[in-house]
C-alpha cells in the first residue's frame, strides 16, 4: 500500500474485513504440509465427498466475475477454488490496497468444515494442519495486515485442541472456524474441550456456513434436502439459530465466561425474534436449565457478535436501523466483505447513511474486541 493512501484511509476510518476467503490453487500446494501417504490419498481421492453442490447445480459458480481466468475458470483441480482467492498479491492489491482494509481475517474456503465430515478422523485433521500451514506460509507472511482463524476438525476434539495449541500462540492467529454442519449443535459437551484450548490460547470461534447435508452431517434442514442453490442459500439463517440456542442452553458462556464467537455470512436480520423467543421461553422452561442464570438474550449480547454480510437491504432502509438497534445496536455487528465472493460487499457502498460512530464500530471496533486484534504500525502496512 502506497504510504499517502494508506495513511488517508486509516486517518477516515478504520477497516477490518472479518471474511476472507483464501485457498490454494491446486491439490499439490498442500502435499508439502502432508505425509507422503496422506498426500498420495488427497491428489486422488481429496475429500471423499461430494462438495459445493448447491453452488455448482446451476447457479453462481462463487467468485466475482472480475477475477475469474477465462481460460480457467474453477482454478486448479480443486472445485471450492471456484469460490475462493488463491493469488495473494491480487488479493493484496484489490482488497487490501484497493478498499483500504486495514486488517483482513482470513476465511479459508471450507477445509474445515469439509474434513469435519469425513469418517476417518486422522486423514481430516492432517489436512486441516497442512491448511493451516500453507495458510501461514503463502498467505500470513506476505502482509501484515492478514490474520488467521484455524481449520480444525470438529469431530476430533482430541486433534483439534492439539492443533489450535499447536498454532494458538501465532501473532496472527486469532480464532478457529466451526462449520455449521455437524451431528450436534455446537453447544453440546462434546465441544467442550475445543473452546477451553480456545481460552487458553486466547482464540476466538469463528462460525461460517458449509457442508452442512454432506459426508457425516445430517440433512440441512428439517425437511430433507432442498434442490436449488437458491433455497439452500436462504436456510442459512436455521444454521446459525440453533447453535446460538445450543450455546445458550448447553450453558458455555457460563462454563468459558471470556469466549466470544463471530458468527460469519449469516446476515443478522433473523436475529431479533430469536431473541424475544429465546427470553419468553426461558421464563416458562428455566427449571430444566438451572445453570442459565441470565437472560439468554444477555448472552448472546455478551458473548456472539454477527457479520453484516450478505447485508439485509429492506425497501424502507429506517427499518435496517429499527432491526438493528432491535438486536442491540452496532456493537453487534462486525463487517465482513465476503470476498472474492459473487455477492461481496463493498465497504464504500454499505451504511453511507448511518452516523459516522456507528459506522466506526460496525467497520473495526466490534471485530477488534471480539477477535483481540491489534493493527499493524504504518510502516508495515505499507
Amino acid at each position: 500500500m502506497n504510504n499517502e493512501v494508506g495513511m488517508r484511509s486509516r486517518k477516515k476510518m478504520t477497516l477490518v474485513d472479518t471474511d476472507v476467503h483464501h485457498t490454494f490453487k491446486s491439490k499439490s500446494d498442500l502435499f508439502p504440509y502432508l505425509s507422503k501417504f496422506n498426500a498420495e490419498r488427497f491428489a486422488e481421492w481429496g475429500f471423499g465427498i461430494q462438495v459445493g453442490y448447491y453452488a455448482f447445480n446451476g447457479g453462481r459458480a462463487g467468485r466475482r466475475a472480475d477475477l475469474v481466468d477465462e481460460k480457467n475458470p474453477t482454478p486448479g483441480e480443486f472445485v471450492f477454488s471456484g469460490a475462493s482467492a488463491y493469488d495473494v498479491e491480487d488479493t493484496r492489491k484489490r482488497l487490501l490496497d484497493g478498499n483500504g482494509v486495514d486488517l483482513a481475517l482470513l476465511t479459508g474456503s471450507g477445509i474445515g468444515p469439509l474434513a469435519s465430515a469425513m469418517t476417518d478422523l486422522d486423514y481430516a485433521s492432517a489436512l486441516c494442519r497442512a491448511f493451516n500451514d500453507f495458510s501461514l506460509e503463502h498467505w500470513i507472511s506476505k502482509d501484515p495486515r492478514f490474520r488467521l482463524a484455524l481449520h480444525i476438525n470438529s469431530q476430533d476434539p482430541a486433534g483439534a485442541v492439539a492443533e489450535i495449541d499447536r498454532l494458538g500462540s501465532h501473532p496472527a492467529v486469532c480464532a478457529i472456524m466451526l462449520g455449521c454442519g455437524a451431528p450436534r449443535p455446537f453447544g453440546h459437551r462434546f465441544y467442550h474441550p475445543i473452546y477451553e484450548a480456545c481460552v487458553r490460547n486466547g482464540l476466538a470461534v469463528a462460525m461460517h456456513f458449509g457442508a452442512e447435508g454432506v459426508g457425516t452431517n445430517p440433512p440441512p434442514s428439517a425437511a430433507g434436502f432442498s434442490s436449488y442453490y437458491i433455497e439452500n442459500r436462504l436456510m442459512r439463517p436455521s444454521f446459525y439459530s440453533v447453535n446460538v440456542v445450543s450455546f445458550v442452553f448447553e450453558g458455555v458462556f457460563e462454563k468459558f465466561p471470556s469466549l466470544k464467537i463471530g458468527m460469519l455470512e449469516g446476515g443478522f436480520a433473523w436475529l431479533a425474534p430469536l431473541l424475544w423467543r429465546m427470553d419468553l421461553d426461558w421464563k416458562g422452561l428455566r427449571r430444566q436449565t438451572p445453570w442459565v442464570k441470565k437472560r439468554p438474550s444477555q448472552y448472546v449480547k455478551e458473548h456472539i457478535r454477527f457479520a453484516t454480510q450478505p447485508m439485509e437491504e429492506p425497501e424502507d432502509p429506517n427499518a435496517l436501523k429499527q432491526i438493528i438497534d432491535w438486536i442491540g445496536g452496532p456493537r453487534m455487528l462486525m463487517f465482513s466483505s465476503d470476498y472474492p465472493h459473487w455477492d461481496w460487499d463493498d465497504p464504500k457502498m454499505i451504511l453511507g447513511d448511518f452516523p459516522e460512530e456507528f459506522r466506526r464500530r460496525i467497520f473495526s471496533e466490534t471485530a477488534i474486541d471480539t477477535f483481540g486484534l491489534t493493527l499493524p504500525s504504518m510502516s508495515e502496512a505499507a
